[in-house]
């Protein structure tokens, strides 16, 4: 099949349509002096929150406002500090120490502060700067510098990327008929971590504990990040449609407690929302469509298999055999193709303006 016959407007016009991103920005080696203003103006902002009166710059504390009201008085964690989209003003330059510079406002440093950047990718100056975060991680700072671009989105392609999403393997990835499974680590990942939350938990350390659930959903999280960069990537390359299982309301069909715990460890959301931006970005349309019984039906004769163990799909009418996240990535396609051929290679009433084909 051919999408790019197929008609991908909808009666909302996706052309134009406003996509951002947050680009992770270590503050790097700034002085002992800058440190010190900028550390004093984070710690005011968590004594505020827990109801002192302190001094903080007028634009912080409105935002402190804004953001925070609920809980000023009652503040249990620490929280970022919030910049302004007006008041941010970020340089490009040649200093040695870094390239990029950003402005923060701070209460009695009139001007604000000057303070180098290092973020994880370039900075596109023709975007539009929106409402970004200070987060202190430790002894460090860092600025989620927020972006907004207008984009095009493609309505036109040569080829769909069909992704089944699983608990042995995170994504198993569809494109010209060949299976990419990726994140086959995160099972060894996750069992690894729940041995050691039993292990410590035996020992009332309750504390690390905690830390080490962190550490699990940041690694987690990367790579969910890298799989979702190398999704797009592909969909770039073969200027493909990407098209999502659709696992809403999964969690509560599940059933037991081991399943319970299996799709409570799944990133689908993490992974679907990463790769959505990430192709938007790239003015590519990201579809779901409704997954159930996908890695139990025959992609070719649509016959009920069965799954002898967890990772075999068998057709009893067929005798066809494979990986059964393969065969729901197989399906997950299928019923794309079957909507759009029952659509008249249009697509126009399938979906809403985020792509989901129920």
């Amino acid at each position: 099949m051919r999408v790019s016959k197929c008609n991908l407007n909808h009666k909302n016009n996706i052309n134009g349509m406003l996509v951002g991103k947050t680009i992770k920005s270590k503050v790097f080696q700034p002085t002992k002096l800058k440190y010190d203003i900028l550390d004093q103006e984070y710690k005011n902002l968590q004594r505020f929150l827990q109801g002192e009166d302190v001094e903080l710059y007028s634009a912080n504390k409105q935002q402190a406002f804004r953001f925070y009201h609920k809980i000023i008085g009652n503040a249990k964690k620490e929280y970022p500090l919030s910049i302004r989209k007006d008041l941010i003003r970020v340089k490009e330059t040649k200093h040695k120490l870094a390239k990029y510079w950003i402005r923060i406002r701070v209460k009695g440093r009139r001007g604000g502060l000057w303070l180098p950047i290092k973020p994880h990718q370039p900075i596109d100056f023709s975007c539009e700067f929106c409402e970004s975060k200070i987060i202190k991680k430790g002894n460090d700072f860092f600025v989620y510098l927020v972006i907004k671009k207008e984009v095009n989105i493609k309505q036109k392609y040569s080829s769909v990327i069909a992704i089944d999403i699983g608990e042995r393997v995170m994504a198993t990835v569809l494109l010209d008929g060949k299976p990419v499974f990726c994140g086959k680590e995160i099972r060894g990942i996750r069992r690894h971590y729940a041995w050691l939350r039993k292990r410590l938990g035996e020992k009332k350390l309750l504390k690390k504990v905690k830390e080490i659930g962190q550490k699990e959903q940041r690694t987690v999280n990367q790579i969910a990040h890298e799989i979702s960069k190398r999704i797009v990537s592909l969909a770039y390359q073969h200027n493909s449609l990407i098209l999502f299982g659709d696992l809403k309301g999964i969690r509560k069909s599940a059933k037991g407690r081991r399943f319970n715990r299996i799709v409570s460890n799944m990133v689908y959301h993490k992974l679907t929302q990463y790769t959505t931006y990430k192709a938007n970005w790239k003015s590519i349309q990201v579809f779901k469509i409704n997954e159930r019984a996908t890695s139990h039906t025959c992609p070719k004769c649509n016959s009920k298999g069965k799954r002898p163990h967890r990772g075999l799909f068998v057709c009893g009418n067929c005798k066809y055999q494979a990986n059964a996240d393969f065969v729901g990535a197989q399906n997950i396609k299928k019923r794309f193709e079957e909507y759009i051929s029952s659509d008249g290679a249009g697509v126009t009433q399938l979906g809403t303006l985020r792509g989901e084909v129920r």
